[in-house]
């Protein structure tokens, strides 16, 4: 996987509208089990998906996975997955007196909150933590979903030498195997939170279909966290909706690819595509699908 498409993951987030959900009648599975918060939590972290400054020592890790209800299928969109971690010599600088990292001085270093897109996804880039307080080296994570579920937990790695069989037992699903990569380290921790979910029907024959094209204004516009976007397309097609600013400079990508007929929300959190925040001021989002192109203003207020 390309670096930008790995990052590209944080940038999207999507949930079709105006469709008849069922309840999910299935067993639950192993849920991800609950770890310490631990004393260096800010409640404040920024909203981005690249946590390390491209300086800070150690070695690259990319992080992906999925958020899922109780039965480890239904995605969960718009979940805050919040991380943050040691440096590679296992210490926290944003709390503690460090002898190396944070090259950049940034208040936040090595934390960030991302929200999942419309299959659940999140991704982020840092670097690998180095050990701290005599543990397995470890990312800490704090899940918040929608409907306002909290989960705090951590994620481990296979071949830790601090990990043993006790600790593995006690850990069971968090310990994630790690893939070496030209660009860095890459593994995958999925989560399944202790919370029913819906389907949506994508067939449904109740959901309505625009007789053609439409891209509406968001809301709420101006906006300071996070704006939905909805617009609807007629027939099964490729859909492109970007976000630009006033100058025509590329921002961030929300929609690339096929889509299913009908109504269609995304949401915009106010982030380029490596998940900084941009700047306030006027935006564009584009929408294209087939010979269909239609524009609307975004007004961002921090």
């Amino acid at each position: 996987m390309k670096r930008r498409e790995f990052i590209k993951l944080s940038a999207l987030g999507s949930i079709a509208t105006g469709m008849m959900p069922t309840t999910l009648l299935a067993s639950r599975c192993d849920l991800t089990s609950a770890d310490i918060l631990g004393p260096f939590w800010d409640e404040n972290h920024p909203y981005r998906t690249l946590l390390a400054h491209a300086d800070e020592p150690g070695t690259r890790i990319f992080i992906s996975g999925t958020v899922t209800t109780d039965d480890c299928e239904i995605p969960i969109q718009d979940a805050i997955v919040d991380v943050w971690h040691a440096n590679d010599v296992g210490c926290y600088t944003v709390f503690q007196e460090c002898d190396t990292g944070n090259p950049d001085d940034d208040p936040y270093n090595l934390t960030g909150q991302m929200i999942t897109n419309e299959n659940g996804e999140y991704a982020f880039e840092s670097i690998w933590p180095g050990y701290y307080g005599g543990r397995p080296k470890h990312f800490h994570y704090k899940i918040t979903t929608p409907a306002g579920l909290e989960h705090v937990t951590q994620c481990y790695f296979e071949g830790d030498s601090q990990i043993n069989e006790d600790w593995e037992e006690q850990h069971a699903g968090r310990i994630i195997p790690l893939e070496e990569s030209e660009n860095g380290l890459i593994g995958v921790f999925d989560i399944a939170m202790d919370e029913e979910g819906t389907e949506t029907g994508l067939g449904d024959p109740h959901t309505p279909i625009p007789a053609k094209p439409f891209l509406n204004n968001n809301y709420p516009n101006p906006f300071n966290n996070s704006t939905q976007i909805e617009f609807g397309i007629s027939k099964v097609g490729y859909v492109n909706l970007t976000i630009y600013d006033v100058s025509g400079k590329w921002v961030t990508n929300l929609v690339d690819k096929r889509l299913s007929p009908g109504a269609h929300r995304f949401s915009w959190n106010g982030t380029d595509i490596f998940g900084k925040n941009v700047p306030s001021g006027s935006y564009l989002v584009v929408m294209k699908s087939g010979g269909f192109t239609s524009s609307k203003k975004i007004m961002l207020l921090k």
